[in-house]
């Protein structure tokens, strides 16, 4: 037993349960827009391959053992299908979210929108206390040990709900102190944070069915969670109830995602098992959580620490434009989340360092893919994005923020994907250490200049801490992760965008000049892609041409 949990890197506790390595990793992103985390939980499990297989105990080419967690099969037109399929659900979901903010922006007027933003980022920052890492410890513990999985969600449940009781009691007596609601009652705030830790505990349903390797099912439940939020978010609106209405129908929309997520976990079997409960099992479930939950707490730190920054220094109508720019990073994020979520798996199978290298700059390329030319577009078109989105005044007042602003979802991406590659081969305090300079230099710059400058600097501040967090993670990890080799990754995405970047700069109407950069920068992609990494290609259209998974 003691050999087979030290080749599978798994390491036995007092009580002879199965341990996975913790990581240090961003987790959770929610249905609410971006609060409670960085990321959605990544699907990660334990990859514990066959005895007597060239992979190691377990292995099965990719197939399920019938009594063993599910594995990856490490073929590239799965992990690209996998991508796809989950990109999919976060794409549709995203661009929901982005409607009710434009529709906020543009019905609530900049005041109000800043007071909706302000309480949503102060429910964000607390949510990370009562996540605090469980999350990934279910996933991992679950996945090497599936016998137990009802039991740790029983577990997670329990310590989220006294959690988010614990912080929810401390914003709502500290709500008179602060401008949680703007002009509104505090009760309006309070609503939006209470949406903000419900949705922790569809997130811990998320967990469980990611030790079940089935995603997809809980990718339904965020995509009509997200769904039902907007629409009613919307009818509120339009039917002039103003932010109070906003705040009702947003925490109502929230609900529905652990109720049904709770209904599913039931008839599959794997509902909690609340007669397991111990409290043992609550000591043993919070055991080596805290490099998690401090690593997790430092990096939404370093995500919403502007906003409050800026409600603090320059008041609620500043946070509004600032937040609506900031949407157009959040917008897109879900890359990142779902590059690290189909890379991370791969790595883990065999986390050699030139194998994690490899994976690495894989994931690198396909986020520049999307978002170099994103970056192009926000330089070129950044006022004309936003005067269609959220109107002139937003336009007029927030075009200097999303310049700053363009490079960071890349930069966050880079910085994601490596907080992952340096955790492959098991925990470290390494990539607390990035985190924690990332956000020293982001603390730093913030206090210097936000008084000032307002939201320009924020988003200043903004991209350079997440340069800063991506180049002290790639140092630190070098002996776990390697180097990846970035102007290879980069260089068909950057090559591409400097073209598309003609049309974009040319003065025509803003959708001639969209299409125009499209149709250079697509064959560009594929053209230098197809010299430099040719299989890359080629899994790109096995995967197009096939209707099913390989």
């Amino acid at each position: 037993m003691a050999d087979h949990l030290r080749r599978n890197r798994c390491r036995p506790t007092a009580s002879a349960r199965v341990r996975a390595p913790l990581l240090s990793a961003p987790v959770g992103c929610l249905a609410t827009g971006f609060p409670a985390s960085l990321g959605p939980a990544p699907g990660l499990g334990l990859m514990c391959p066959r005895e007597d297989s060239p992979r190691g105990p377990g292995w099965t080419g990719g197939r399920r053992e019938p009594n063993g967690p599910g594995l990856v099969r490490d073929t590239p037109v799965r992990t690209a299908r996998t991508a796809l399929v989950l990109g999919a659900a976060e794409i549709i979901g995203k661009l929901s979210m982005l409607i009710l903010t434009v529709g906020a922006a543009r019905m609530l007027g900049v005041v109000d929108f800043g007071a909706f933003s302000y309480a949503l980022a102060i429910g964000t920052l607390v949510a990370v206390v009562p996540q605090w890492g469980y999350d990934i410890t279910v996933i991992q513990r679950a996945s090497a040990e599936r016998t137990r999985l009802r039991e740790l969600l029983a577990e997670l449940l329990v310590m989220r709900t006294l959690l988010a009781v614990l912080v929810f009691t401390i914003v709502g007596g500290l709500s008179g102190l602060t401008s949680l609601s703007g002009g509104h009652e505090p009760v309006v705030g309070l609503l939006i944070v209470a949406a903000v830790l419900m949705d922790t505990y569809t997130e811990a349903y998320r967990s469980a069915t990611a030790a079940l390797q089935r995603q997809s099912m809980m990718a339904v439940v965020h995509l009509v969670q997200r769904l039902l939020t907007a629409g009613a978010a919307l009818l509120a609106l339009f039917a002039d109830t103003g932010l109070p209405g906003l705040a009702v129908a947003f925490f109502a929309g929230t609900l529905v995602g652990p109720v049904t997520a709770a209904a599913l976990m039931r008839r599959t079997g794997y509902g909690p098992d609340w007669r397991s409960v111990s409290r043992a099992g609550l000591v043993d479930l919070n055991r080596g959580t805290w490099v998690i939950g401090v690593a997790s707490l430092v990096l939404i730190v370093l995500f919403r620490i502007d906003t409050l920054m800026i409600g603090w220094f320059a008041g609620t109508r500043e946070v509004g434009i600032y937040a609506a720019v900031y949407r157009l990073l959040e917008t897109t994020l879900f890359v990142s989340f779902v590059a690290a979520r189909t890379i991370f798996p791969l790595m883990a199978i065999t986390p050699e360092p030139d194998r994690v290298k490899r994976y690495s700059e894989q994931g690198i390329s396909m986020m520049a893919a999307v978002f170099l030319p994103y970056m192009v577009l926000l330089w070129c078109r950044g006022h004309g994005v936003l005067d269609i989105l959220y109107g002139r005044q937003f336009a007029d007042e927030g075009t200097g923020m999303l310049a700053w602003l363009a490079p960071a979802p890349f930069l966050y991406g880079l910085s994601y994907l490596a907080s992952y590659a340096i955790v492959a081969a098991g925990p470290t305090l390494r990539a607390l250490t990035g985190s924690l300079i990332a956000l020293a230099v982001n603390l730093g710059l913030n206090l210097a200049l936000i008084p000032g400058y307002g939201g320009i600097a924020a988003a200043f501040s903004t991209s350079v801490s997440y340069g800063v967090y991506a180049a002290a993670l790639i140092l630190l990890g070098r002996s776990r992760a390697g180097i990846p080799r970035l102007p290879r990754a980069l260089l068909p995405a950057a090559a591409a965008s400097a073209v598309a970047a003609g049309p974009l700069l040319a003065p025509w109407p803003f959708v001639p000049a969209l299409i125009g950069a499209a149709a250079l920068y697509v064959p560009t992609w594929l053209l230098i892609t197809r010299r430099i990494d040719p299989h890359q290609v080629q899994v790109l259209r096995r995967m197009l041409q096939r209707g099913r998974f390989a």
